[in-house]
C-alpha cells in the first residue's frame, strides 16, 4: 500500500511539476516561425509576404473566398457560438489541439466547443487575419474572453493552424486544428530533443484533459455527427 501512494504522489508531483513548467514555456518561448508548404501555383492565394518553400500539388478550387465559409466558421466557435452547421468543417476523424487539451473525433470536437460555453459565455474577437497555404489555413486571432461567475475578462492572442484534406467529391475538410497560445508551439516530444518524456507526457495529458472534459456533451444532437 506504501508503494502504490508513493507511485500516486509522484505522478501527481510530476503532474503539478510539468503544468508549471507549461506556464513557464508560454512565458519564455519565442513563436512559432513555421511556415507553411506553397507551390509556386499559391503565392497569390498567400499575403503574408512571405515566400514559398517547397512544391506542392495545386489545389485549382482552393482561394481565400472559397474558404471563408469555413474561416468564419471556426471564428464563431472562438467567439462561443457553436453550432452543428460549423461542425460541418471538420473531417469524421478531425483532432482538435490547445496547450492543454487533445480532442479526436468531431463528436468530442463538437462536445468540446459546446461545453466551452458553459464556462465562457461570451467572446469577442478584437482583431484577426487570415494566411491561406495549399493544404493549411493559418488564423492570428485576438480574442477576448469572459470568465462566467466571476466577471473577468481574459485577452488571449492566438494562432489557429488548420491543416485541411479534401473529400472524393472536391470538399476542404479540416483534419487537424491546432491552436497555439501566444503563437507559442505546443510541448511536444519533437521540439525537447534530450528531454523527449515532457513533450510525451504533456500530450498524454492534453488527451486525458480532453476525454475527461467531453465525457458530458452540452451539444444537440452530438451523437449523431
Amino acid at each position: 500500500m506504501g508503494h502504490f501512494r508513493r507511485a500516486i504522489n509522484g505522478v501527481a508531483i510530476y503532474y503539478v511539476g510539468l503544468q508549471g513548467y507549461l506556464v513557464y514555456h508560454l512565458k519564455t518561448a519565442p513563436p512559432n516561425n513555421v511556415q507553411p508548404n506553397w507551390s509556386d501555383g499559391s503565392k497569390g492565394m498567400f499575403h503574408s509576404g512571405m515566400e514559398p518553400m517547397t512544391d506542392k500539388p495545386k489545389l485549382e478550387s482552393a482561394t481565400p473566398e472559397s474558404r471563408e465559409p469555413m474561416v468564419q466558421a471556426v471564428l464563431s466557435l472562438y467567439q462561443c457560438k457553436p453550432s452543428l452547421g460549423a461542425m460541418e468543417f471538420y473531417a469524421a476523424d478531425a483532432t482538435v489541439e490547445d496547450p492543454c487539451f487533445l480532442f479526436k473525433g468531431k463528436t468530442e470536437i463538437a462536445a468540446a466547443w459546446y461545453n466551452m460555453v458553459k464556462v465562457i459565455p461570451t467572446s469577442e474577437t478584437l482583431s484577426y487575419k487570415v494566411d491561406h497555404s495549399e493544404d493549411w489555413v493559418r488564423i492570428w486571432m485576438n480574442q477576448k474572453y469572459c470568465l462566467r461567475g466571476i466577471g473577468l475578462d481574459i485577452t488571449l492572442p492566438s494562432v489557429a493552424y488548420l491543416t485541411l484534406t479534401r473529400t472524393d467529391d472536391g470538399k476542404e475538410l479540416i483534419i487537424n486544428h491546432t491552436d497555439e497560445w501566444y503563437g507559442k508551439p505546443l510541448l511536444e516530444r519533437s521540439n525537447h530533443f534530450g528531454f523527449e518524456l515532457i513533450g510525451t507526457t504533456a500530450r498524454a495529458f492534453r488527451r486525458a484533459h480532453g476525454w475527461v472534459a467531453t465525457r458530458y456533451s452540452c451539444a444537440p444532437n452530438v451523437r449523431e455527427l
